[in-house]
């Protein structure tokens, strides 16, 4: 897999995630440890808890990066209710991308448009990787955003999260 349009922050991430999880199908949530890894990219990191089977996802930990990009402070919200400013179909593609990850047990990378998901101007790069307790169920996911401005275009089309689906290595 050639990862090197990948920002640094998420090639680190996804290269974390493989060696955490080994021989298994994910990693555990007792597997990452922000003091280990994570710590120089905690700003740019977030878990979410996934609810009842990815009907909703909760944030648990939002980096400080990220927080910029909310109205309020996502952690310990459900996704469906912090997203919700942004628009229904903002709301549904989130969790819709969101619970690929669930279906899949396994990372996706996303890369486009701000705009696609009712935000402003910016082009984002994400990687979102699913953990599991019971190496089978997806019950948190880990994610890695980096945001650019985009003041010369409003909308670029996202790349289809599909097509960069089950990224592992």
């Amino acid at each position: 897999m050639d990862r090197a349009d990948w920002p640094e922050i998420l090639v680190a991430v996804h290269d974390y995630w493989n060696e955490k999880r080994g021989t298994r199908a994910m990693p555990s949530r007792d597997d990452i440890s922000p003091t280990q890894f994570i710590k120089p990219h905690l700003s740019h990191i977030l878990l979410a808890d996934v609810v009842d089977g990815g009907t909703d996802f909760r944030y648990r930990l939002v980096g400080t990066q990220l927080r910029e990009f909310f109205y309020d402070e996502p952690s310990g919200r459900l996704m469906s209710e912090v997203i919700a400013p942004f628009g229904e179909e903002t709301v549904r593609l989130t969790l819709e991308t969101y619970r690929g990850v669930v279906e899949r047990c396994a990372p996706v990378r996303l890369s486009g448009a701000g705009s696609f998901y009712g935000q402003d101007p910016k082009r984002f790069d994400a990687l979102l990787a699913p953990l599991s307790d019971d190496g089978v169920a997806v019950d948190m996911i880990l994610g890695s955003f980096v945001f650019t401005w985009d003041h010369e275009h409003v909308f670029h089309p996202p790349l289809d999260p599909r097509l960069t689906a089950g990224v592992r290595t």
